[in-house]
């Protein structure tokens, strides 16, 4: 099973930035209701209404962020019928931490019934450059988001290096001759 790699990982983090306090984020774009953030980006759910006055430490935020990260993992995981590469892999992930699991099924599905048709895939990732409007709820293009998705596009076209697998390799044989 794959997992988030420590350099996406801090990417992600380094993209959302750490806020202590909540902030206002998108609308529910079924039900219009206001949804609020803390921490990396960690979307306040109903049942965490303590989170919107609360005044979070980055140690916090941080097992708010790895909570985040479980469910996206998972999902990549157990739906991609051919193993993504791991760049392939932080990729979706990126783009499922910022669009949620929603658009991220949609992709997965773009990805096994295209699995060798990258830009089919990226094409998909790309359509979520949108934000809703506060003033007249239009759909407008969002220039932060096109770059994250076209970032998001060029990690998952990229090969993962040789030097990366070697080195992969080598943890897990001496992980093996460790145990």
């Amino acid at each position: 099973m794959l997992r988030t790699s420590i350099k996406q990982q801090k990417a992600i983090r380094g993209t959302e930035a750490f806020r202590p306090k909540a902030y206002k984020d998108s609308k529910n774009p079924i039900t219009g209701k206001q949804l609020y953030s803390i921490g990396y980006g960690h979307q306040i759910q109903n049942n965490e209404n303590s989170l919107l006055s609360a005044d979070i430490s980055i140690a916090k935020a941080e097992q708010l962020f790895a909570s985040d990260l479980a469910p996206l993992e998972n999902l990549i995981n157990s739906k991609c019928r051919i193993k993504p590469n791991q760049n392939q892999f932080d990729a979706l992930v990126d783009f499922g931490y910022n669009c949620g699991e929603g658009a991220l099924n949609k992709v997965i599905s773009t990805y096994n019934s295209n699995p060798h048709n990258m830009v089919a895939v990226t094409d998909n990732m790309k359509l979520y450059n949108k934000t809703r409007s506060n003033n007249d709820g239009q759909l407008y293009v969002s220039t932060s988001l096109s770059s994250r998705r076209s970032d998001e596009a060029d990690l998952f076209q990229s090969p993962v290096a040789k030097g990366a697998m070697i080195a992969a390799a080598g943890l897990v044989v001496g992980y093996m001759l460790l145990s």
